[in-house]
């Protein structure tokens, strides 16, 4: 490995910003423990656990598995200058993630249509992150940190981040849309509640199995753009 190579992988290992990002991480930790807290106090309150409520269970933990994720691998970028917005959407989401979880042993259009907020809140909160680096001043901070790598590496960085961010938004608003559709499936079709549960589980759980796969991370280490500088995270 060249010691070019060898110092861009620890600059690409520190946090543009220490102190947000150990803040944040730290709000979303607390809130996603507690989404999980709530998850395993369901469970556990209910006399008898069947299959279904295993698969809403399921579905409750892979969503919020995926929420810590995103923002853990997300923060590492993260040099916005902190507002209430950024204290009030990680909470909010957390909120509506913990309603899931209470949705878990209720009938299954209610737990999807609650799906739809949680979805709807992290599209606010990709929003709001988008909207911040719109500042020409968060650009600079990607240079300062950047600087030994040169000022172009650090300006295709930044645009990939807010490729990746506008392309999360436009796929998070086509999953509210499947949501819906799959709320309204529940709500009227004229099937068992076990069939619809199972139909729900099943194509949200690859959906969010998909998800994982489109990450910052998945995302900036297969950019062409930042191939020429053997960029790998």
């Amino acid at each position: 490995m060249k010691k070019d190579d060898r110092q861009l992988k620890k600059v690409l290992h520190e946090p543009m910003a220490l102190y947000l990002t150990l803040t944040y991480n730290t709000l979303v930790s607390l809130v996603q423990g507690f989404v999980l807290g709530a998850i395993f106090y369901i469970i556990s309150i209910q006399q008898n656990i069947d299959i279904l409520i295993i698969c809403n269970m399921v579905i409750c933990f892979l969503m919020a598995v995926f929420v810590w994720h995103n923002y853990i691998v997300h923060n590492q970028f993260i040099v916005i200058r902190a507002s209430i917005f950024d204290t009030l959407i990680p909470i909010t989401l957390g909120i509506t993630q913990s309603l899931l979880a209470l949705a878990i042993p209720k009938p299954i259009y209610i737990f999807t249509f609650i799906l739809i907020f949680v979805v709807v809140i992290l599209i606010f909160s990709l929003l709001n992150v988008f909207i911040k680096n719109n500042d020409p001043a968060a650009l600079e901070v990607f240079k300062e940190h950047l600087k030994e790598q040169g000022p172009e590496f650090a300006e295709d960085l930044y645009e990939e981040i807010r490729n990746f961010e506008k392309q999360s938004m436009s796929n998070a608003g086509y999953i509210v849309i499947f949501f819906s559709i799959l709320t309204a499936f529940n709500y009227f079709m004229p099937l068992s509640m076990e069939i619809k549960t199972y139909i729900s589980t099943i194509v949200t759980g690859f959906l969010i199995i998909q998800m994982y796969r489109y990450d910052l991370n998945y995302y900036l280490n297969r950019s062409k753009k930042l191939e020429k500088y053997g960029y790998k995270w």
